[in-house]
Parts: C-alpha cells; sequence; structure tokens
C-alpha cells in the first residue's frame, strides 16, 4: 500500500463526512469501510500528548525515546509509516484508492500531513453551531453531561481546523469545502473532487442507495439505517430543541464569537441572542481534568454552581 492511495475525510461529528463517503466511494476505483479509527489507535505514537493512562505516559514516552536514540541505525518512523500503510492493505486490494473516513482524526490533522505528506485530506466543514444542533437531534442528547462526550469535538475542533487550513491551503493534496455547499450544489462540487482525485466522473456516482462499502457500525446512523433515509432525515428536523439546549447553543456561539464564525467558512448567527448562558458555562465545567488542581474555594465554588444549575434544570 502506498501513501499516495491514501484519502483522509475529516470533520467535526455531524459535518456530512459520512455522505461525503458515500459519493467518493461510490465508483470501481475507491474503497472505504465505515469507520477506521487506524490512526487515532496508534496515537501513542503520533501524538502522545493525546493519551491518558493509568501508568505514567510521558515517562513511557522519554523511556522509548531514549531506547530510539541508542539506535539510531534504526529509522522508526519508516517502519512506523510502512507498518501503518499495511494496516490499510486488505482495502486496498484490487482498487486504486482506500478511502480512511474518521472524523476525529481532526486531532491529528499535521501529524497526518506530516506522516503521509503524499496522501490526500479532505476536510469538510459545518457551521458548528449546526454541529451542536444536529448531536441534540440526531443522539437525542438532552443533558449537558451527555455532552460532554463531545466537549473536544466543540471546544477546540474549529480552531484546530481554521488552523490546519491557514497553514495547509497552499498545499495541493488538501482539499476544504463545506458541508452546506456539498448539500446545495452536490452535483458541482463532487465532480470538482472526482478531478481532484482524478477519477471519471458519471451522474451514477451520485444514487448512492446501492453504495454498502461505507456501511457499518459507525458513522450517520440516518444513512447507515435500512429505513427511508428522507424520511427520517424530515423527522429530525421537525424536532424541537429544548429550552437548555437552546440556552447551549446561545452559549456556544458567544463563545466562538461572529468573527471566527466568518473566518471559519462565512457563517452567521443571530448574535442578538448570542450571550454567556448557565447551560454553556456548566458544559464547560463539566469534567474538567483539571478540577484535581483546583484549590480548595475554587472546588467548593464549582461544587455549588452545579447543585445551583441541577435545581434550576429539574
Amino acid at each position: 500500500m502506498k501513501e499516495e492511495n491514501l484519502i483522509f475525510i475529516i470533520s467535526l461529528p455531524r459535518s456530512g463526512s459520512t455522505f461525503l463517503q458515500a459519493l467518493l466511494s461510490n465508483n470501481r476505483d475507491t474503497n472505504t469501510c465505515s469507520e477506521s479509527w487506524i490512526l487515532l489507535n496508534y496515537a501513542n505514537q503520533i501524538k502522545p500528548s493525546l493519551i491518558h493512562s493509568t501508568f505514567d505516559n510521558n515517562l513511557a514516552k522519554d523511556a522509548f525515546e531514549e531506547y530510539l536514540n541508542k539506535h539510531n541505525d534504526f529509522n522508526f518512523l519508516e517502519h512506523q509509516k510502512k507498518f501503518l500503510l499495511d494496516l490499510y492493505q486488505p482495502l486496498g486490494k484490487g482498487y486504486r484508492y482506500v478511502i480512511d473516513k474518521t472524523p476525529r482524526y481532526w486531532e491529528i490533522l499535521p501529524e497526518i500531513r506530516e506522516l503521509f505528506p503524499k496522501s490526500k485530506i479532505i476536510v469538510i466543514k459545518r457551521n458548528p453551531i449546526e454541529v451542536a444542533r444536529s448531536i441534540f437531534k440526531t443522539w437525542n442528547v438532552e443533558q449537558m453531561q451527555a455532552l460532554t462526550a463531545y466537549k473536544r469535538d466543540l471546544l477546540f475542533g474549529p480552531g484546530r481546523i481554521t488552523e490546519f487550513e491557514k497553514n495547509n491551503k497552499d498545499n495541493s493534496r488538501n482539499y476544504f469545502l463545506r458541508y452546506e455547499d456539498l448539500l446545495n450544489n452536490t452535483e458541482s462540487v463532487v465532480r470538482n473532487l472526482y478531478y481532484w482525485m482524478d477519477v471519471t466522473f458519471t451522474s451514477d456516482i451520485l444514487k448512492i442507495n446501492n453504495n454498502v462499502k461505507y456501511k457499518g457500525k459507525f458513522g450517520d446512523p440516518y444513512l447507515n439505517s435500512n429505513k427511508d433515509y428522507q424520511k427520517i432525515k424530515a423527522e429530525s428536523r421537525i424536532l424541537e430543541l429544548s429550552k437548555l439546549q437552546m440556552e447551549f447553543l446561545d452559549g456556544y456561539a458567544n463563545f466562538l464569537g461572529p468573527e471566527f464564525l466568518m473566518e471559519y467558512g462565512e457563517y452567521k448567527y443571530d448574535m442578538g441572542t448570542a450571550k454567556k448562558t448557565l447551560a454553556f458555562s456548566h458544559f464547560i465545567h463539566l469534567n474538567n481534568n483539571q478540577f484535581e488542581n483546583y484549590n480548595f474555594k475554587e472546588r467548593m465554588k464549582a461544587v455549588i454552581k452545579e447543585k445551583i444549575f441541577r435545581l434550576l434544570n429539574k
């Protein structure tokens, strides 16, 4: 498996990556699977700072680096790269390209580009406010505690993607697009992507109903469902958000700010409603991994805020 045959689709969750994957794999040249998460399974070598372990991971990292430094004739990065490419081999049999669609690769975007400089990377963006709204509706997330599973996606993901785009926009092996454009101008956007991939485009590619390559445990539950996609998608659109969820969105919009939203993808939000909210402040506080470093006074303030929030939202 050569790195030139790898195409990565990277995004925040609920940003259209499964839809794009279905369209780009709907041909004889390209293979894919639901989501592999291959590289994140080896993040301890790719980006050790992501790993929190019961043992001292920093100590383990230092020990491994000392080991490598004593054997300069052993090119670890070369062996690592070959090993990772070999993991994609089963998907690549009989195909020209392999698509690895793993949204949370936004955590390691610069590392992927450095590790596989000849690969192709597609970053698909969606208005972060709509990402949060879709998370609420798609996975029936009603409480702030449940939303913490997406805390890094919402708080850090948009900034990391923006930083990567700024630093890599002139690299022809990177492609940046908006979900909204894919949805509203599907044929034009997909045609351009096929040209960029150097794969022949036909209008039949847009008919993804019979494409099962991308289906599996992970990805868009609507596209993976055996039910009528348009019907269940329409049902989700009419779901109304609770007061708590709307307050979160207002607080999240205030957190991102109009300048960032415009920079990220020329997105807008009714900033008249954007403000600091208790719901968003509570979300920021939840599962704070710095909590153990708080002094007694800070701990007590956090506990009191938690109790007040729960009383107000019973």
